[in-house]
């Protein structure tokens, strides 16, 4: 891993200008006091190690943004380095090449790579739930009754989680998504909003931000993808396997960071703040931030969830995204996230948030 310099120049030039402008012992001294103060900070930053994090700019993977803005991650140890992506098959391809440490690009993409023969491994979480079908308003109410999919249009973004949220109800349903109504892929959530409010299509799928951006336009929730299945995951954090075994202890910081960042942002007190540290790399309105984080439909957790990530994979051998119906149990590596909640419970064993994890971890992944 490369090492961080960071080089104070401009305070180190400063402190050398005024110890030759003939100060007084007493601020010579106060001066040589804050130069060491400053060569400590230095040296505290040199020691951080480089991480490499990939992401997509959405609200889903706010924890990020908010460990990177409050500190947590170097409080950690680890510069945290952003490399966005604009699709996850770019992103999950510089994991397993190696480009990144970490990348979060759903849950269905990166099981599609594992079936393919991609050593990668599911180690924590970003965001669960948080997709919905979305129409105009005169189509919404008749819409929620699944049945009457039947005949209609539907767009949508192949591999996202919504599109197999959707196709797995649909399939629980009778409904054959590909005899009894048109799905129509698209590139993008952004136009798979077009789309709908063209007329194009009868409803769409699209997940946060632009769940609340077709509001926005508009158009109205005919459900949100967790009224189709309760507890789904969306964003998983992956990781290229040789890469998480061979540098264990920075996977544990790096959790123990993201963890820190969710106990913040779950409370009520950062609202602002946090709203704050998602819009410098999110760009939607803050209204859109505020509704994604707090509004109800989006789970914000670190917590790998085995168990509904094992039930996204059956439903993807129901629907025939996936055809090897096998155990993936040892590419979900929980260790590393129950470790640094352990860390994190030692440190502050009274912490009621803490105590809450350790209890959603038990009933999600053992």
């Amino acid at each position: 891993m490369k090492k961080k310099l960071v080089v104070l120049g401009t305070a180190l030039s400063l402190t050398v200008g005024l110890v030759g402008c003939g100060q007084s012992a007493t601020e010579t001294t106060s001066t040589s006091n804050q130069a060491e103060s400053q060569q400590q900070t230095e040296n505290n930053e040199q020691t951080l190690v480089d991480f490499a994090i990939g992401h997509l700019p959405t609200t889903g993977h706010s924890l990020y943004y908010i460990a990177k803005e409050e500190g947590f991650f170097e409080e950690e140890g680890l510069n945290a380095i952003f490399h966005p992506f604009s699709n996850s098959g770019e992103g999950i391809t510089a994991v397993t090449a190696g480009k990144l440490d970490v990348g979060t690009f759903g849950t269905p993409a990166p099981l599609t790579f594992e079936e393919k023969g991609a050593k990668i491994v599911f180690l924590g979480g970003q965001m669960g739930t948080g997709a919905g079908v979305v129409s105009k308003p005169d189509l919404a109410e008749d819409l929620r009754d699944i049945q009457n999919f039947k005949g209609k249009k539907i767009a949508t973004v192949k591999l996202a989680t919504g599109d197999v949220v959707l196709r797995g109800a649909l399939y629980d349903a009778g409904i054959d998504y590909e005899k009894d109504l048109k799905i129509i892929e698209m590139n993008s959530p952004a136009d798979v909003i077009v789309a709908v409010k063209k007329g194009e299509v009868d409803a769409g799928v699209v997940w946060a931000p632009f769940v609340e951006k077709a509001k926005q336009e508009g158009l109205e929730i005919v459900k949100y993808s967790q009224e189709y299945y309760e507890n789904h995951v969306c964003c998983r954090i992956i990781a290229d396997e040789t890469r998480f075994d061979e540098n264990y202890t920075n996977y544990v910081k790096f959790l123990k960071a993201i963890i820190k960042a969710e106990r913040f942002e779950k409370d009520e007190k950062n609202k602002e703040k946090v709203i704050a540290d998602i819009k410098k790399y999110v760009d939607v309105d803050p209204q859109i931030i505020e509704k994604d984080i707090y509004g109800g439909y989006v789970d914000q957790s670190a917590d790998p969830n085995k168990k509904a990530i094992l039930q996204m994979r059956d439903t993807m051998v129901d629907i025939g995204y996936l055809k090897d119906d096998k155990d993936i149990s040892p590419s979900i590596r929980t260790e590393a996230y129950k470790e640094a909640l352990d860390q994190l419970l030692n440190e502050e064993p009274n912490d009621p948030f803490y105590q809450s994890l350790l209890k959603r971890f038990e009933e999600n992944n053992l």
